[in-house]
Order: C-alpha cells, then structure tokens, then sequence
C-alpha cells in the first residue's frame, strides 16, 4: 500500500469516529418513512368517516308518539227532580235506578259561575236529543231559565248551583253520559262524552252520533 493510500484510509477512519449521532428524533422519522403506509392520515380519516356513515340507519331521529289529552273523570250527580205526575200518561219515563248523568268538576264550576252571576239558582243546562245529523241524532244544548214539566233536573253533588235539565225522551237516549266544559283556541263549550248509547266516537264534530243497535227504544 503507497504512502498516499495510507494517508486517506486514517483519515477517513479519524472523521467517522469525530462524526454526531443521528438525533432521535430522525431516527424516528427515518423508520416511520420506511414503514408507513403510501396513504397519509388526512386520506385515511375521511374513508373511516365515511364507512361509519354507511352502518348507520337512514333516520336516527326519535320516534314520536301522538299526543293523547288525560282523560276527565266525571262526577256523579243527584237527581233533584222529576217529569211532573201529569206527563206520565204521554211519555214514557226513565226507571229512577237509570236515570244517572256525570258531570265533570270544571262543567260544574262554570254552570255555578253562570248562575252566580245571572243571580238566578235555577239557571242551568239544558240538553235535548234530536233526529238528525250526519250519523242520525245530535245534541242540542243551550242555557235554559228553569225546569219544564217533563226534565229530569240533575245537579252536581257539591257546587251547587249546577242544573242539567234533560227531557225523559232525550234521556232514554243519554242516560250515564259524561258532561264536560272544554277550553279550546277556537272557543269553550259544553259537550256530551262517553255516551253509553252511541255507537263508536261519532262524527268528528262531536254533535251527531249513531245509536247502538241493541238499544231499545
């Protein structure tokens, strides 16, 4: 080996053992770069999106149940009067154990409330049964002034006054029915449910009904 061989061989020697270390940190960005995969984390990100959005169902949104209104209770009334003796020979009359009508608390503190104020006890309700309507009889229901000689006069048990006057052929139609007062955006009213004789809901207005076929008359 010449002089000059030798001379480069201890130098080359002399500068590796002087030269730094790799720095970790490369260290590491040197294996990553050797061992990633081709695609970076920006395209990796939105295919997972993408495969979670494919196994989810189409709406995730809550189901929604229609909105039922708590049923009133009603309360029962006494019968205060009866058709006058006289009538009996022209209609019939409803036995004294079937002649019952409910009467929800808020219909009975407004028929108070309407006596109170016309200073009058006897005001009250009076409810009529008539042939006609969509479904073959409607109710009639109107204030009336005092009792007539064929009503049967049912009053609430603890507000008093509260009258409900029904006439004995309007009452073989309605008797046990539920008389209620409700408070809507379109206007307050009182109104006969649960009418013991009708067949079904009746009509959607809520005046006419249909009479159940087994109901003698």
């Amino acid at each position: 080996m010449s002089s000059s061989t030798t001379r480069l061989l201890h130098r080359f020697i002399h500068s590796s053992s002087h030269r730094p270390p790799l720095q970790g940190v490369q260290t590491r960005s040197l294996s990553s770069s050797l061992h990633a995969p081709s695609c970076s984390r920006s395209a990796v990100l939105p295919l997972l999106t993408q495969l979670r959005s494919a196994q989810r169902p189409f709406s995730t949104s809550p189901v929604t149940r229609a909105y039922r209104a708590p049923k009133v209770e009603g309360e029962p009334t006494v019968l205060s009067a009866k058709p006058s003796p006289e009538t009996e020979d022209d209609i019939d009359l409803v036995p004294d154990e079937q002649a019952k009508l409910l009467l929800t608390r808020r219909a009975a503190e407004q028929l108070k409330t309407i006596a109170d104020k016309q200073h009058n006890p006897d005001v009250g309700l009076r409810i009529r049964v008539d042939s006609g309507g969509c479904h073959g009889y409607q109710y009639a229901i109107e204030l009336a002034k005092g009792k007539q000689a064929d009503d049967y006069v049912f009053s609430h048990t603890e507000l008093k006054p509260a009258n409900v006057y029904i006439d004995a052929v309007s009452l073989t139609l309605m008797k046990g029915s539920l008389i209620d007062y409700a408070t809507e955006l379109i206007g307050s009213s009182f109104r006969v449910n649960e009418n013991p004789q009708a067949k079904g809901a009746g009509c959607g207005c809520g005046v006419s009904w249909e009479l159940k076929d087994d109901v003698v008359l």
